[in-house]
Order: structure tokens, then C-alpha cells, then sequence
């Protein structure tokens, strides 16, 4: 979650800066592509860490059921001695 807000704080900054025009004396055109290649890496390395964490949490969670469901076993064994 950390590295997901990190490249999207890192993505946002190159955003500002690569839009920013203090100089209005025209634009290069090259910086330019490369801050948009930039911001689609960073797009897709976001991408990919939501799509880890995704699977991250439904992992954490068939574990947490898991372990319910055998506490509830065990109790259920319990109350039947």
C-alpha cells in the first residue's frame, strides 16, 4: 500500500511538473514525451501494486475464514464432550 501511494505521490509530481509553464516561450517537445512515458510507467507499476495487494487481501482473508471456521469446529467439538 505504502509503494502504491509513493508511485501515485510520484506520478502526480511529474504530472505538476511537467505541466508547469513558468516560461511561455514554447515547449520541448521531447521533455514531453518522456514525462508521459514517465507517467504511464508510473501508471502501470500503480497498477500492478493494486492488483498485488487485491491479491494480497483475498489471500488474508480466505486465511482469516479459515481460521473461523476452524475455531468453530473446535468450539462445536468442545460442547459435545
Amino acid at each position: 500500500m505504502r509503494s502504491l501511494c509513493i508511485v501515485l505521490v510520484l506520478a502526480l509530481g511529474l504530472g505538476i511538473v511537467g505541466c508547469s509553464r513558468a516560461d511561455n516561450s514554447g515547449s520541448d517537445p521531447a521533455a514531453a514525451r518522456q514525462a508521459g512515458r514517465d507517467a504511464y510507467r508510473a501508471s502501470q507499476a500503480a497498477k500492478r501494486d493494486a492488483k498485488d495487494a487485491t491479491r494480497e487481501l483475498e489471500k488474508a482473508g480466505k486465511d482469516f475464514q479459515q481460521g473461523w471456521y476452524e475455531a468453530k469446529r473446535e468450539d462445536e467439538a468442545q460442547r459435545k464432550k
